[in-house]
């Protein structure tokens, strides 16, 4: 799926931040479409436009409020779901970060937005 220069690079990231880049790739994160299916939400909108579905998709390739984050770090307001395979990790490491979706746990148990890379 990735080359050798991708898998590097992942190798080289924290466990946070390989953890949170795999999850969004995979879908399995804190989503809201991924906490409507596991039934810890009742609602799968997204929470930047409010008209789609959260998704892993959704945020990476179309949701609008994220268009000009999405060119800054990824190149393009909007992509084709198989336009990710050739984004760097890095890139989506920023971008992730960017949209303040994800909370993490810090050494001492507080929540905190993404760390830095």
């Amino acid at each position: 799926m990735w080359n050798l220069a991708t898998r590097t690079r992942l190798l080289s990231f924290n466990r946070t931040q390989s953890r949170v880049v795999i999850d969004l790739l995979t879908g399995h994160n804190t989503l809201r479409i991924h906490l409507y299916i596991t039934e810890l939400s009742n609602n799968p909108t997204c929470r930047k436009c409010g008209t789609e579905e959260e998704t892993s998709v959704h945020i990476l390739c179309e949701c609008e409020t994220l268009a000009s984050l999405r060119d800054t770090h990824l190149g393009s307001f909007f992509l084709d779901p198989e336009d990710i395979r050739k984004q760097s990790i890095g890139a989506m490491w920023n971008f992730v970060k960017g949209t303040g979706f994800f909370l993490f746990s810090t050494e001492h148990g507080a929540q905190t937005a993404c760390p830095k890379a």
